[in-house]
């Protein structure tokens, strides 16, 4: 399992097709490695281990048939439990949902099952993906160190991943539920640019800012995966990368995040420079109102989707109750100003990127704690909030280590529709940096 343990999607892809690996082999030994890690994780929810092993005998037929088949055919992978998979369960974290069959599957997901993918299960999140951990379910816990969290809200699709169960999750990022998570367990996380992916079948938290995306090891893994679920992406026009021109946030923007992740962003920026790219600072003019621009939106929204259950009051963790009430009671005034910065900061960070060619910074102030912070209490989403507020394209990927060997992550953010540039890109720089970080063990 150890070298199976770090392949990707495109050597687990050749290797089939030399028939050096078979998907039944590869099947199995993902859930040896979910059976063996994840009581201390946590990451699943609903685990489809009779489904994957027959899909996984009917992909080694075919290979041994030499059929010429998707990329992803036989590639083991996981969704988040807001995902709707038709005949399988969809609890969303919550005690709402935790018998609620779906009649129909989410149109991403049925991407991947055309392309042969094969599901595994379904994997564990923050309530509803509204920041809080439902008791019944519990926190997911980070593989780096099982004493702290994996993140949210798709923790679950995060940890899993790093961990080796499976090679690529769907999760989905309203005000950094992808990126976050991904930073925290060391791997890559894309939100894509605001409707570049449907969020059709995938339980909303706040329509305006919900975005579908992948999370995998790394950035040409979701690559791969970007080409499956988007048409023409592998074919979309990039223009030549030289003369990158980065954008940086000024010092007092960043002068609050941890030191040991301070050290690990000035490291990258050097990199940066090594690469022969232009670093330059920049102003983006909503950054100070992101958290009340988001919480203005999501607020309302989540209250009226959940509305219905009022009466089910007990069937919430408490606290995703109290923010579902806080939304009841939200100002009209207040939702419908925000709607419309909604779209000044858009503008904004448009006519910031026409002279920039992506803006670099920290995913998270921190590496992960031990416990999900509170939505309204913390600056988690200091520089991740403001994308989904703008609807432009964002990725995390894995910039090093602190001491205690967590993950610290670096976002790069492109121009709306620009992402499979801001993907190549993203992995130009992972590389570079991957260097320094051979040898440091999982603790799981």
């Amino acid at each position: 399992m150890e070298q199976l343990f770090d392949l990707s999607i495109l050597q687990v892809a050749d290797l089939y097709r030399r028939k050096e690996l078979s998907p039944v082999e590869l099947i199995g030994s993902t859930f040896e490695r979910l059976k063996e890690v994840d009581l201390e994780l946590s990451s699943f929810i609903t685990i489809l281990e009779s489904e994957a092993m027959e899909a996984a005998k009917e992909a080694e037929a075919a290979f041994s048939r030499n059929e010429e088949r998707h990329i992803l055919f036989g590639i083991p992978y996981s969704v988040k439990d807001l995902y709707f998979t038709k005949g399988v369960r969809t609890t969303c974290g919550s005690r709402i949902l935790k018998d609620y069959i779906p009649d129909y599957t989410a149109p991403l997901v049925s991407i991947l099952q055309n392309c042969g993918g094969i599901l595994i299960g379904k994997t564990n999140m923050l309530e509803f993906a509204y920041g809080i951990v439902h008791p019944d379910y519990g926190q997911t816990n980070n593989p780096w160190n099982v004493t702290k969290t994996a993140g949210g809200s798709s923790g679950g699709s995060a940890a899993s991943v790093a961990a080796g169960i499976g090679l690529f999750s769907l999760g989905s990022d309203t005000g950094g539920s992808i990126r976050i998570p991904a930073s925290y367990c060391g791997i890559a996380g894309l939100k894509p640019t605001y409707g570049l992916l449907p969020i059709d079948g995938v339980f909303p938290l706040s329509p305006s800012l919900d975005h579908a995306g992948p999370m995998a090891k790394t950035s040409e893994d979701l690559m791969v995966v970007m080409e499956a679920l988007v048409p023409g992406f592998h074919s979309a026009k990039l223009r030549k990368n030289e003369n990158v021109n980065i954008g940086i946030l000024p010092a007092d923007q960043i002068s609050d995040i941890k030191e040991e992740v301070a050290s690990i962003y000035i490291n990258a920026l050097e990199q940066v420079k090594k690469l022969g790219w232009n670093v330059q600072e920049i102003e983006l003019k909503y950054f100070y109102f992101t958290e009340e621009i988001v919480m203005n939106v999501l607020l309302p929204e989540a209250a009226s989707i959940h509305e219905k259950w009022l009466p089910r009051k007990d069937g919430y963790a408490p606290l995703t109750y109290k923010q579902i009430e806080a939304g009841l009671e939200h100002r009209t005034l207040d939702y419908l100003k925000a709607k419309n910065e909604l779209v000044s900061a858009r503008k904004d960070v448009d006519g910031v990127l026409e002279n920039i060619d992506f803006l670099l910074m920290p995913t998270v102030p921190y590496p992960a704690p031990e416990e999900d912070p509170a939505l309204e209490e913390d600056n988690e989403m200091k520089f991740t909030g403001l994308f989904n507020v703008t609807g432009h394209p964002a990725i995390t990927i894995n910039a090093g280590f602190t001491k205690n060997n967590l993950p610290v992550g670096l976002q790069l953010v492109g121009r709306r529709f620009d992402d499979k540039r801001l993907i190549e890109t993203a992995a130009k720089l992972e590389k570079l940096l991957a260097k320094s970080m051979k040898g440091i063990k999982m603790n799981v």
